[in-house]
């Protein structure tokens, strides 16, 4: 659970996490100290990181001076590869794939979390199936998914503008 999204202010408020469909648990993160705990997952090559958005958790993290390695799963990446046009909003995702309805917005931001966890998890596999069938899997695996580390660390190191050149070009 990330806030300060709409100003690319990312900061960790809790990590929401599932196993198994239906079972997903969350741990309130109140300082970088409750973060350390995770480290060893967080960086596991093994283990494979699911999210809606992910890089907005892999910013999140990097803020907190941690990094997520190994592989990466994002739902709005995969239905991006597998309808472009369409909206990629994790309910409608939801509504089309598992046909089912998020909790409403105002519903308690530690079930919504728990939520996004499991649908996540469940999602991955279907989306998965779809990019096999229209062959995008490797394109997600080894182009979109490393693509989302680089952009991240490029909105985390930011850029510098050279506003004299910009308004001669102007």
């Amino acid at each position: 659970v990330t806030a300060g999204e709409s100003h690319f202010d990312f900061e960790c408020k809790g990590i929401a996490f599932a196993g198994d469909a239906g079972q997903a648990y969350y741990v309130p993160v109140t300082s970088v100290n409750d973060l350390i705990a995770f480290r060893e997952i967080f960086g596991s090559e093994r283990i494979t990181k699911c999210g809606h958005n992910i890089k907005t958790v892999v910013l999140a993290l990097k803020k907190a001076g941690m990094e997520m390695n190994g592989p990466l799963f994002d739902s709005m990446l995969a239905h991006y590869l597998i309808e472009p046009e369409a909206s990629h909003d994790l309910g409608i995702i939801c509504g089309q794939y598992l046909n089912y309805q998020l909790m409403s917005e105002s519903a308690e931001e530690v079930k919504k979390a728990c939520e996004e966890a499991d649908v996540v998890l469940q999602l991955r596999s279907r989306l998965t199936k779809e990019l096999e069938v229209r062959k995008h899997s490797l394109l997600l695996r080894d182009v979109e998914m490393p693509l989302v580390q680089v952009l991240a660390a490029m909105e985390f190191e930011g850029v510098t503008l050279d506003e004299e050149a910009l308004k001669w070009m102007s």
